[in-house]
Formats: structure tokens, sequence, C-alpha cells
């Protein structure tokens, strides 16, 4: 039997050395690289209280500038290529070196509040121009000459009434703490915002080079 442990060490060395040949080399170890979802991303914790800060405003509005200024001067946002998934304004984020979570987070609470004020308005506009209706609805019936047509004319004014009222109902229905305190804090940028935003929806064109008469 000891005659045999000389012969089975040979094997087991030759064994262990063709292991670690390159033909033996196991496919795992030529993996691609890690894709871009792969990637780390910024990670950011929104506060509980749900409400933006004037500094994230700020910053909001610096991301927002740095994308308008860019397509005023017809200047590609860094990583902002049109054939590239990534919104110009996350790529703007990225180039001024912002954490693209807490940006996209605050961006967010803007629209939210934004969408609210909105709301608002349009609802005290529908309802002056109801009430401007129905005062000229009671004093056309009251000066009616036959009674179908105050008859038709109440009709009209119950009708306005009711849409009033669907109103009224609408317009009491508070927004929570933290959209009516982001309203609040957004009210100083109000202009600012609206500026930003339609040069970025409609950028600037450039006027088309006038050239001038060929020379003979």
């Amino acid at each position: 039997m000891r005659n045999c442990v000389p012969e089975l060490l040979v094997v087991l060395a030759a064994a262990a050395v063709g292991c670690g040949s390159p033909d033996a080399t196991p496919a795992a170890s030529t993996t691609a690289p890690p894709s871009r979802a792969a990637e780390p991303r910024d990670v950011y914790r929104p506060p509980a209280d749900g409400r933006v800060t004037a500094a994230q405003v700020e910053m909001f509005l610096s991301v927002l500038d740095r994308v308008r200024l860019d397509l005023r001067d017809e200047k590609p946002t860094p990583g902002g290529d049109p054939l590239s998934s990534v919104p110009v304004d996350v790529a703007a984020a990225r180039a001024r070196r912002v954490n693209v979570e807490e940006f996209l987070w605050v961006k967010e609470r803007v629209l939210e509040a934004e969408a609210a004020t909105m709301t608002a308005r349009l609802n005290a506009s529908a309802l002056a121009m109801i009430e401007k209706t129905l005062a000229d609805l009671k004093a056309r019936r009251a000066d009616a000459a036959d009674e179908g047509s105050r008859k038709l004319l109440a009709e009209q004014a119950a009708q306005f009434e009711a849409e009033a009222e669907r109103v009224r109902r609408e317009s009491r229905v508070r927004e929570s703490d933290a959209v009516r305190s982001n309203m609040k804090t957004l009210e100083p940028y109000r202009s600012r915002l609206a500026a930003v935003q339609d040069a970025v929806d409609k950028p600037l064109l450039r006027e088309p080079e006038k050239k001038g008469p060929k020379n003979s």
C-alpha cells in the first residue's frame, strides 16, 4: 500500500497544475464590467414633514438657470444628449455637483405646490365669473316682461347657483400642511420660477444670420 503513495502524489500534483492552466480558467473571470444601473446613486432622505427650505428652492432654481443658459447659448448640457435617456435638468444637476435625488424630490414638491396654487386661482376666477353671471340673471329676471321669461331665467340661475356651490365646496378642501407650507415658501420665488420655467419650456431661438450680397 505504501508503494502507491508516491504515484498518488504525482497524480494529484498533475491535476493541480491542470486546474491552473489557461484552458481551465472559469468563464466567470471574463464577465463584462458592471452596467450603469449598477453604479452608485446619490442618496437623500427627505424630511419627515415634507417641507422644502429656501436653500433647496435656490438650488432648484440654480439648476434650471444652468439649463436655460445652455439652451440660450445652444450649448449641450454635459450628459444631456438628446439621444440619452438622462433628462437635461438631471444632467445639469450632475454638472453642478448637486445631489440628484434631492433635486428630484424638490422638483416634485415645487410642481405639487404650483399645481395647488394654480387650482386655487382657477377656482377663485371661476367663482367670480359665476357670481357675476348670477347677478346678471337675477337682474334680468326681475325686469322680465312675462312669467315664462322669469321661469326660464330662474332655471338658469339655479344651475349657476349649483355650479357656484360645487366650486366653493372644492375650494374648501384644504391641502396638506406640507403643501400649504411649501406654497408659502415658494411665494417669494414665484416670478423667478415662472420666468425660468418659461425659458426652459420655450428656449430662445436665434435669428438666422442675414447673408449679404454675393461678390461678383
